[in-house]
């Protein structure tokens, strides 16, 4: 009786009663779909940076990422890599010859990581001639060659084709340099990364470092990133004494997004919800304010205080529930168009690749964002109802029924 009361109470004012459901409808889509995008921002920011950038693990000497100093080379280098490929869960793996240095042309100069790399094993892992926007990949038929970003390129003022110069420490301590010249440009949607990383074959640098057939770092790309653990523990097992680190403890700023990222969306929602809840207090406070009267009556004729606090809470229940389904049908479906096509901002792309983020995006949205929502919702509406409920319980009986 109580419940079919309420429901007959929601709707004597049908037009306040539409407007806060058309509101609550709105803002449940609203931040649903909000935190849907900012997943898909992350996870595209993320995606990139291991597919094409870091991988998911590496392997070092345990002093070599302190001063990247080419002295600390991976000991059986050649041997770990081919364990390493052995793993099932093990997509693929490489060695590479990191240094830092600097790169100069005619027209200035700056510092950079330079990557000695197996061009058809470093394709494999990061798939660097699909970034390729001129020139050509590497063919082996060339000695010296480079390959350059597109931001850098600009910056010393060069062209494909012409040469530029590196130098770097080798393991001895001395200062090598040589001339590279430019066979291709590459641009990804992370403009530093472009801007401080070049790419030359490994067997043009090794030598030069005092490094021939070593490498310095492993990097191991998984099938998949759930396997993450548990290739890093196993290789722990198997290789003591070397250096075995995860994307998250390499890029730990990728991390640090991931974490503010998901504070971020809670924190818009909670807004979004706090906004819908003064419209409920307001809608409901009327609601009671314009049945003093009735309310008396019913207190008087020995309806207990408790039922009249809970029929006011099931009136603001029921106006969040006809909200929400109508809210989460158009956040779903706004969701799985956007996911399967993408959101394209590419009017901002400079923008976004200066902070390392992909200008399209795919909103997705996890299963347990989805619960955490509805638990919100629900709260909020139970403290949206207290106030009106708790005006309603301290009304007078025969004061009420006089006005």
């Amino acid at each position: 009786m109580l419940l079919k009361i309420a429901w007959r109470n929601t709707w004597r004012n049908k037009k306040r009663s539409l407007i806060i459901i058309a509101a609550v409808t709105a803002g449940l889509a609203t931040g649903i779909f909000l935190m849907a995008f900012y997943n898909g921002m992350v996870e595209e920011r993320v995606k990139a940076a291991v597919s094409g950038e870091i991988s998911h693990i590496q392997l070092h000497h345990p002093s070599f990422r302190s001063d990247y100093d080419a002295d600390f080379f991976l000991d059986n280098g050649r041997e770990k890599l081919n364990r390493i490929r052995k793993l099932p869960d093990v997509k693929w793996a490489t060695g590479r010859v990191v240094l830092r240095g600097m790169i100069a042309s005619a027209y200035g100069s700056s510092g950079i990581t330079i990557n000695g790399i197996h061009p058809g094993e470093e394709d494999r892992i990061t798939g660097l001639s699909a970034k390729i926007m001129e020139g050509r990949y590497f063919n082996g038929e060339k000695p010296n060659e480079l390959i350059i970003g597109e931001k850098l390129l600009k910056k010393l003022k060069l062209s494909r084709g012409h040469k530029a110069v590196i130098s770097f420490q080798d393991t001895a301590g001395n200062i090598e340099s040589a001339a590279f010249r430019i066979c291709a440009v590459y641009k990804t949607a992370n403009t530093p990364y472009d801007e401080s990383n070049v790419f030359v074959p490994i067997s043009d640098l090794d030598t030069l470092a005092g490094l021939p057939g070593q490498f310095n770092e492993i990097a191991v790309l998984l099938h998949a990133s759930g396997q993450l653990e548990t290739v890093q523990n196993t290789l722990k097992g198997e290789m003591p004494g070397t250096e075995i680190m995860n994307w998250k403890e390499i890029a730990p700023e990728l991390g640090l997004t991931v974490t503010v990222a998901e504070q971020m969306v809670y924190i818009f929602m909670v807004i979004i919800l706090l906004a819908l809840a003064f419209g409920i207090v307001n809608t409901m406070l009327m609601a009671v304010l314009e049945r003093k009267r009735e309310i008396g009556v019913l207190l008087a004729l020995g309806m207990n205080r408790a039922r009249v606090f809970n029929m006011i809470l099931a009136e603001t229940l029921f106006l969040i529930a006809a909200g929400c389904p109508g809210g989460m049908g158009i956040a779903f479906a706004a969701i799985a168009i956007t996911h399967r096509t993408g959101i394209n901002l590419s009017k901002f792309a400079d923008v976004y690749a200066s902070f390392g983020y992909s200008p399209v995006n795919y909103p997705s949205l996890a299963p347990g964002q989805l619960l955490t929502i509805l638990l919100l919702v629900v709260f909020t509406a139970f403290l949206s109802a207290l106030y009106p409920a708790w005006k309603a319980i301290r009304l007078k009986p025969a004061a009420s029924i006089r006005k």
